[in-house]
């Protein structure tokens, strides 16, 4: 397989992590909404469970959008662990409804994805032409090696013929 198709496998996949991320980033702003409902109610009905549920839905969606931003795999394993341990308190407090079931889905979606998504991403950075895989960028970076490798002399006649505007027979 040659580099270009290599480099088109890799921007794809990198673009996939971008959409990816980006639905993760929707997925956390929902849970921040969450979070402040909860608090709401919270201050309605003055229930330590619901707030407890509003403080481990805020760290865990601040702890998620650090870890998606930075690709850092240890948070997004805080993350997911805040996540179920929001999701068993808003069970125990009796909470958990059509909401809590479609939180529950959205977020063990999040959570696998975003683990895959940091190995895929780590994985990307140790190729060759990370982050835009580009390979007009490659050729130019092998032309201009080579150029480097010239000869000084060679370099001066090779942009002299370059520039002249013809021939000695015109004058």
């Amino acid at each position: 397989m040659d580099f270009e198709e290599e480099y088109k496998q890799n921007r794809t996949q990198m673009k996939r992590i971008k959409n990816d991320d980006t639905k993760m980033f929707v997925a956390f702003a929902g849970n921040i909404i969450v979070a402040i409902w909860c608090f709401i109610a919270y201050i309605l009905s003055w229930n330590k469970g619901v707030l407890l549920v509003a403080a481990l839905a805020a760290a865990a969606s601040v702890t998620g959008f650090i870890s998606v931003y930075k690709k850092n795999t240890a948070l997004s394993l805080v993350s997911g662990v805040l996540l179920i341990a929001e999701i068993i308190t808003m069970f125990s407090v009796g909470s958990f409804t059509i909401l809590g079931f479609a939180e529950f889905a959205a977020f063990a979606w999040v959570a696998v994805r975003s683990f895959k998504n940091i190995n895929m991403y780590r994985w990307l950075e140790q190729q060759e032409g990370f982050p835009y895989f580009e390979p007009k960028q490659k050729e130019y970076d092998n032309n201009r090696a080579q150029w480097e490798t010239k000869n000084p002399y060679a370099q001066k006649m090779a942009e002299r013929q370059k520039n002249a505007s013809g021939s000695m027979e015109e004058l």
